[in-house]
């Protein structure tokens, strides 16, 4: 349960951890470690069945996933703001950030949720 009470973020509204706990029974992974070389911006949270995922952003209070339903519930209800793909195409001018070996305008689904070897 610890792993979860570190990732709520300070001041977001009080959850229950065990709540959840039982949704995310998998400790977090670094992007880093998922990829096993590297590092990013993200934690990956593994749920349910396949490849059901939720990432959680090093950068502040952002979340992601695909087919989340209840997860992503509990996880603005816990004071994450939900990046949807709408939010995630939205590209960030005037940021000078180094990926990939350049420096473009980014998406804020990569500024947020990605890794780099």
């Amino acid at each position: 349960m610890r792993y979860i009470e570190a990732l709520l973020p300070r001041g977001g509204r009080r959850v229950d951890p065990e709540q959840l706990c039982s949704l995310f029974p998998e400790p977090p992974v670094s992007c880093g470690d998922e990829y096993k070389q590297g590092g990013g911006t993200y934690h990956r949270i593994a749920y349910g069945e396949a490849d059901n995922a939720v990432l959680i952003s090093t950068l502040g209070p952002f979340a992601t996933g695909r087919r989340c339903g209840s997860s992503r519930d509990a996880l603005e209800a816990a004071g994450f703001r939900w990046i949807d793909d709408t939010t995630s195409g939205i590209t960030v001018t005037d940021l000078c950030v180094y990926y990939v070996g350049d420096r473009n305008p980014l998406s804020v689904g990569t500024l947020l949720f990605s890794s780099q070897d």
